[in-house]
């Protein structure tokens, strides 16, 4: 299989008490062949949950609809047994927390070489765990120690590159990085945003990452999808150059190179429900449009928006 990942109305709901929470709620985004795009926005906004529903990897009590085209195929038609050999062999996953990713009670090495048995026959002897952790910067001396350690004898930028060179083991064509900057210090994170370029370079196909991280978005993705309480509402390149959704800059402003300028308002809460425009009631720019009707998704040159600024 090869080729652009393309989503058409995901949705993913989650059954409650008073209703359901529409964690991803009619998700429209093509990820390119031969690129970056990153997915960001706040905590809750539904973009993990985007990643698990790529992989096929939702809990059984999720309701899910759609479409995940790609090599021809609607992903979301096959057998759980074809997903399942998909896994690993088409798309790999690179997971958030790499220390509760690794089994404690295995040695490190191991759990690569489980990895490397997704590989096919003729090609399992050819690619070893020392071979794959020597791509991720790991000297020879540091390879023969991570091989024989377990995950806890590691620090957090060892940790992080064993698990990257897991997800590349049986050289998937596409790789999902799951909030790889999640709970690292400044220093990890340099060190990550080094393993995800030296990934990149494993001659995937294309790649997507989730995060939080507006910094590692900025300097690794091509294109920038923003999420916001299940909804894309901007996509395309030159996203943090010059956005264009009112919530994008919001976003943006609040870092500290950009003066620490907070959003007013909160995040609506999971489940709550919302007419109209979902980012009207923190927006500066909301008019009665905006909470009476959901706005289109307007084509803004190479650009996709959410928001009748632009109709």
């Amino acid at each position: 299989m090869s080729g652009d990942i393309e989503l058409r109305d995901a949705k993913v709901y989650f059954p409650v008490a008073a209703g359901a929470v529409r964690a991803v709620d009619g998700v429209d985004i093509t990820f390119s062949s031969g690129e970056i795009t990153g997915i960001i926005g706040e905590s809750g906004c539904g973009k993990s949950v985007l990643g698990m529903y790529l992989l096929g990897l939702l809990p059984d009590y999720a309701r899910k609809s759609g479409q995940i085209r790609y090599g021809g195929k609607d992903l979301e038609q096959l057998p759980e047994r074809e997903r399942r050999r998909m896994r690993g062999a088409c798309l790999g996953l690179i997971p958030q927390n790499p220390g509760d990713s690794l089994n404690p009670v295995r040695k490190v090495g191991s759990q690569i070489q489980e990895a490397l048995r997704l590989l096919p026959k003729n090609r399992q002897n050819t690619v070893t765990p020392g071979g794959l952790l020597c791509r991720f910067g790991f000297s020879q001396e540091q390879v023969l120690r991570v091989e024989r350690a377990y995950s806890f004898e590691l620090s957090g930028g060892m940790q992080q590159r064993a698990v990257a060179a897991m997800g590349v083991a049986a050289h998937p064509q596409w790789i999902i990085a799951d909030e790889p900057s999640k709970g690292l210090d400044m220093a990890l994170r340099e060190q990550m945003y080094e393993t995800l370029r030296c990934v990149r370079s494993q001659e995937v196909e294309g790649m997507i990452i989730i995060t939080h991280d507006l910094v590692l978005a900025q300097q690794l993705c091509d294109q920038i999808a923003v999420m916001y309480a299940g909804h894309i509402l901007e996509q395309g390149r030159g996203v943090p150059r010059k956005p264009l959704h009112p919530y994008t800059k919001g976003l943006l402003d609040s870092l500290p190179a950009r003066g620490m300028h907070p959003m007013r308002g909160i995040a609506p809460a999971p489940g709550q429900r919302l007419e109209g425009c979902r980012f009207a009631p923190r927006c500066p720019f909301a008019q009665q449009l905006c909470r009476e009707r959901e706005p289109a998704q307007y084509e803004i040159g190479e650009r996709k928006v959410r928001c009748f600024l632009y109709a």
